[in-house]
């Protein structure tokens, strides 16, 4: 009988015992689970950040003005955009690095602007959003040496809703998009907004 006692008592040490290591694995496991996929968040943000980075480096001339979606007439819209292109025919603007730090300087006819750029990167429904963000340093505000609105730029990083892609030798810098539900070949997608392109010259 005491046999028996003493038996069952090293069997519930034992399976208790058990039970406190597998939970311990079991924490485990789930504590490298969710450092993984923090890992891989993170890295997807970065990739396409310092691939775009490197991409957008070099001069651009202001090229054209596009209206992706409008609730004004046509012949408004054309006017406005006439009249934006009209004051930007001579800008360009470089994006270039100095020790690991990302900078832009700006002209068009007078004007001169200068700061310091990055790019965040919203992911929503699963497709990556690359968006611009410029700090001033010198001249007028980056929106309204781009778009002439000063405050586009404003607030919180990553708050610009200015959506960026480079296709070849263009840049798009596009303006108040909104997210459709469809991704497109350039890589995001917009339902509205007003596309400014640009052309690399240097």
């Amino acid at each position: 009988m005491k046999i028996l006692v003493t038996f069952g008592l090293i069997t519930l040490v034992f399976v208790g015992c058990t039970s406190v290591e597998y939970q311990q694995m079991q924490n485990e496991r789930e504590r490298l689970r969710a450092a993984y996929e923090e890992a891989r968040l993170k890295n997807d943000r970065q990739t396409p950040k310092d691939t775009l980075a490197r991409e957008m480096l070099g001069t651009w001339q202001f090229l054209g003005i596009e209206v992706l979606e409008s609730d004004l007439s046509n012949e408004i819209v054309r006017a406005a955009v006439a009249l934006d292109e009209s004051s930007r025919k001579n800008l360009t603007i470089r994006f270039f690095e100095q020790n690991g730090i990302r900078f832009y300087e700006g002209n068009n006819g007078s004007i001169r602007v200068t700061g310091k750029f990055s790019i965040y990167v919203e992911r929503i429904a699963e497709i990556l959003y690359p968006e611009l963000g410029m700090n001033q340093r010198s001249g007028i505000k980056p929106g309204e040496f781009l778009f002439n609105r000063p405050g586009v730029f404003g607030g919180l990083p990553g708050t610009s809703n200015v959506l960026i892609s480079v296709q070849g030798d263009q840049l798009h810098l596009t303006l108040g998009a909104g997210v459709s539900a469809t991704p497109t070949p350039e890589g995001w997608v917009q339902s509205d907004g007003i596309r400014y392109s640009f052309e690399r010259v240097k």
